[in-house]
Parts: structure tokens; C-alpha cells; sequence
């Protein structure tokens, strides 16, 4: 509001009314208002008549840095803090790959949620904040080397469909919540916010926009993602009524936008099947890496530069071991996997030497079964190589496909 006697004394007294009829109480010490562009010698006179205390800006606002300026690193102290809470409050030692996952997408992402409908993030801070995600997820701490992680996080924050873990992309999904209000420009023609952007800048046509106009920081953000905007929408029937061209019903929606912008149009193989098995989340997550050709056997760490034998524990022939020699290709897994297909009545059994290959080329007729029994095989065969190495115990192989049929037995039965 403009600060003239008046106006001050009209507001005061919508308030100190307001507080009548509901029978509420104005606590004018937790009250203040927000000066902008006044000189300081006003500053006493609306103090007086507004009866509460003056704060220069930054203030904050909703939960959210309110500037007339460019955020600050220290206005986004409060969001690195509650990274750091949740963080010190887990127990992460316990969490499998498949728990930290979970706990990453569905707690870690979303904090950052409020700022990014408001505000776009800064390069720094996502930067900081995929650190601390990235360090969480691989290694459950803050802080990790880039050796620790198996997979470059690009990767991981690729859609399920095309071969990643589906962890959200922030500077995507940033975009995909500012345009929103390029949406309520055009669609909500009575809201206040098109109000103030027309009485602001004298039109509401985003074509008629562009970051050279005189406007705001915050509003220059928005329409920097207009040209994606555009050619996302059309109108209905040569009609002026607009229509969103990635959802069925035409409206608007940050998923749907998300969706489109990141996908980089390249699909995995696998994706479909390995997601949805009825299995448990750390084994989805390790067969993920796995077919990745990630995991950590000797080969791989050879490559890492960390000291290691480079010959299989699970043979005699002192081949080295890569994962495709591990799980498909190692004398005792061969001797795992004919015994299965013995007790599951399977095909005969085409030994690739790729592991997705060995997956997929085997599973043409026995379907969803293969696809379990695939599942915790791998699974099983990757545990008995770790007891092998850090406990130096082993199973034989009539053994360890017991322990295969039982872990299917309890993954079925607990869906």
C-alpha cells in the first residue's frame, strides 16, 4: 500500500475492527511492516500510527526470502539447515540402497519444493543440494569422493523409462513449477497476480514479454522458460481458449511438463520389467547397477585404481572378474543356474556374455518366473562372492539355490 496518512489510517482500522467482531487480539509486538523506496524520516510517523515496528528487507515471507533485490547465499540458510536436520536424524548406517533412495525422493526432493514455485534456484545451491542428495543416496552422509559413487548422477536422475532411478532433476522440475504462472496469466484473467502484471508492465501477452522488458528479477526467471511455453500450447477450435498439448485434458499440470523436458527421448530395454518385479527395493536398485555393469567386483576396482586381486573367489581358474564373468560366465554359477532350471522346469538356458542380454534372451518363455528367479539368483550369487572375500566362508552350490528358493518364496509371499 502506499504510505500516506490515510491509507495507514484506513488499514489500522480494518484491522482493530476485524479484532472486534471475532473477538481476536492484535499483538502489536509481533507485528512490523516493510518500508520500500521511503526515506527514513517517514519511518517514525507510520511506526506511530501502525502502532508496530519497521524491518528492513530482506524479511521473510510464507517461508520464503522476500527481497526487491537477487537472493543471497544467506537467504537460503534455512533451506541447507533442513537438508542438515533431516540428514543427522537418520541412522543411515542401517539403510539399504533401496531405503536411501526412497528417503531421497520422497523427503530430500521435496523440501526444496516451496522455494522452486517461487523462485529459481541459483546454480550454486543446486549444485550444493545434489551434493548432499548424490552423498545421502551412495555413501549416507553428507559428504562423499566421486569414486564412491557407482553411477554419475546425471544418470540417476533420468526417468525410470530411460534406464535411471527416477530422482527428480531440480533445475527441470524448477522450471517445470515456474511456468505455472505463465499458465495463470493466460487462464485466470481476474486473479491478482495477471492484475499485477498487467498494471506493471501494461499486457499480459507473454509474446509481447521478453527478458529485455523492464520487469523483475523474479518475473525476468519466469519467462525465460516462454518459448518452451509457446510451443507447448495452442488454442482450442481457433477459439482463444488455450490448451496444454501434454495432457489429455489439455490443463496445465508441473508433472506433465517435467515429463516432457526430462526426457531425452532414449529408452532402456529393461526398464518396464525391472521396476515393476515383486521384489525387494535394494535388490531392484543392485540389479540396476549391476546390468549398468557398475558394481564393485575386481575388474572395476582395478579400474578405480584401488588395490585388489583381480582373479574370481568363486572359481579356480583365476579368470578375472568382470560382471559378466561373475553372474553368467563363472563355473559356479553355471552350476547355480543348471540346478534352477532343473527345479523350476526352465528352458534351456543360453549362457550370453552380457548380463542384461543373459536376462532378457532367456526370459522369451517363461516370462514373469525367469524374470524372479533371474532377480535372486543375481542377488544371491553377488552375496556369496562378498562372503567369499570379507568372511572367507562359502556355500556350495546345492546350498546357495536353497537359499535362492527360499528368498523367492518369502519376496512372493510378502507382496
Amino acid at each position: 500500500m502506499e504510505a500516506i496518512p490515510r491509507n495507514l489510517a484506513i488499514l489500522k482500522s480494518i484491522l482493530s475492527n476485524f479484532a472486534l467482531l471475532s473477538g481476536l487480539h492484535i499483538n502489536d509486538s509481533k507485528c512490523l511492516f516493510v518500508p520500500v523506496a521511503i526515506p527514513d524520516a517517514s519511518l517514525p510517523g507510520i511506526a506511530q500510527v501502525l502502532q508496530c515496528a519497521p524491518k528492513q528487507m530482506p524479511v521473510t515471507y510464507l517461508g520464503l526470502p522476500l527481497t526487491i533485490r537477487k537472493p543471497k547465499k544467506i537467504h537460503f540458510k534455512p533451506l541447507l539447515d533442513a537438508f542438515q536436520r533431516k540428514l543427522e536424524g537418520w541412522q543411515t548406517k542401517f539403510l539399504s540402497l533401496g531405503g536411501r533412495l526412497t528417503l531421497v525422493k520422497t523427503v530430500l526432493t521435496a523440501l526444496p519444493l516451496h522455494y522452486m514455485q517461487v523462485i529459481k534456484l541459483p546454480n550454486w545451491l543446486v549444485k550444493q543440494l545434489d551434493g548432499m542428495r548424490r552423498s545421502f543416496f551412495w555413501k549416507g552422509r553428507e559428504k562423499c569422493l566421486g569414486g564412491h559413487c557407482l553411477v554419475n548422477w546425471a544418470k540417476c536422475c533420468l526417468p525410470r523409462k530411460c534406464g535411471g532411478l527416477g530422482i527428480l532433476n531440480l533445475i527441470i522440475q524448477n522450471q517445470a513449477l515456474l511456468m505455472k504462472w505463465l499458465w495463470k496469466l493466460k487462464l485466470e484473467p481476474n486473479s491478482t497476480w495477471t492484475s499485477s502484471v498487467q498494471l506493471l508492465y501494461g499486457t499480459t501477452d507473454i509474446a509481447a514479454l521478453s527478458d529485455e522488458t523492464r520487469v523483475s528479477l523474479a518475473f525476468k526467471d519466469i519467462l525465460s522458460f516462454k518459448d518452451f511455453f509457446i510451443a507447448s500450447t495452442s488454442c482450442v477450435g481457433g477459439s482463444q481458449q488455450l490448451a496444454w498439448k501434454w495432457t489429455p485434458i489439455g490443463l496445465y499440470s508441473s508433472a506433465s511438463a517435467y515429463a516432457i523436458l526430462a526426457d531425452p527421448g532414449l529408452r532402456s530395454p529393461y526398464h518396464t520389467l525391472l521396476w515393476k518385479m515383486k521384489i525387494p527395493p535394494k535388490v531392484k536398485v543392485f540389479l540396476w547397477v549391476a546390468l549398468l555393469d557398475r558394481v564393485l567386483t575386481q575388474h572395476n576396482l582395478l579400474l578405480r585404481n584401488w588395490p585388489t586381486i583381480s582373479s574370481c573367489k568363486c572359481c579356480s581358474h583365476g579368470i578375472i572378474e568382470t560382471t559378466s564373468h561373475l553372474f553368467v560366465q563363472c563355473e559356479y554359477a553355471v552350476q547355480v543356474w543348471t540346478l534352477l532350471q532343473a527345479r523350476f522346469s526352465l528352458p534351456l538356458l543360453t549362457f550370453l556374455p552380457d548380463l542384461h542380454l543373459f536376462w532378457l534372451q532367456n526370459r522369451a518363455l517363461p516370462g514373469q518366473s525367469w524374470d524372479i528367479v533371474w532377480a535372486a539368483t543375481t542377488w544371491a550369487i553377488w552375496k556369496e562372492r562378498n562372503r567369499r572375500i570379507f568372511t572367507d566362508k562359502s556355500l556350495p552350490s546345492n546350498l546357495l539355490m536353497a537359499e535362492i528358493c527360499a528368498a523367492i518364496e518369502a519376496w512372493l509371499t510378502s507382496v
